[in-house]
């Protein structure tokens, strides 16, 4: 009897230790980490005009920036500009306008993969 509590106790652990150290990257989180994150405050997903550009159809499509260079709005590009948002304007954007976020790697690829969603 004690080896069967011990088992179910150790199986029980190994699976709690498991989930605690597991990231959740859908875009189910990432939507819910724009929201706590205040990203939602300047993007829309619907196409309303904001401070920030819409996430609508944003991934994969061509960008234009201030400087009148084109950039695909790939991962590296969403991931640069959410830690380095003033490395690359979009036209009619403000620089300075989005505050450099402090998100984790699993944060970020959530968001990102939210983003991809969005269509």
């Amino acid at each position: 009897m004690k080896r069967i509590v011990l088992l179910i106790f150790f199986f029980g652990m190994v699976g709690f230790l498991s989930a605690c150290g597991s990231s959740d990257v859908s875009p189910e989180a990432g939507q819910n980490l724009a929201v706590m994150k205040g990203c939602s405050a300047c993007h829309t997903v619907d196409k309303t005009p904001k401070i920030g550009p819409s996430w609508v159809g944003l991934y994969g499509s061509q960008v234009e920036l201030e400087d009148g260079s084109f950039v695909t709005a790939d991962e590296a590009y969403l991931i640069e500009s959410t830690k380095e948002p003033n490395a690359k304007i979009v036209r009619g954007y403000t620089k300075g306008s989005m505050p450099a976020i402090s998100l984790t790697k699993d944060e970020l690829n959530a968001i990102v993969a939210y983003i991809k969603s969005v269509k």
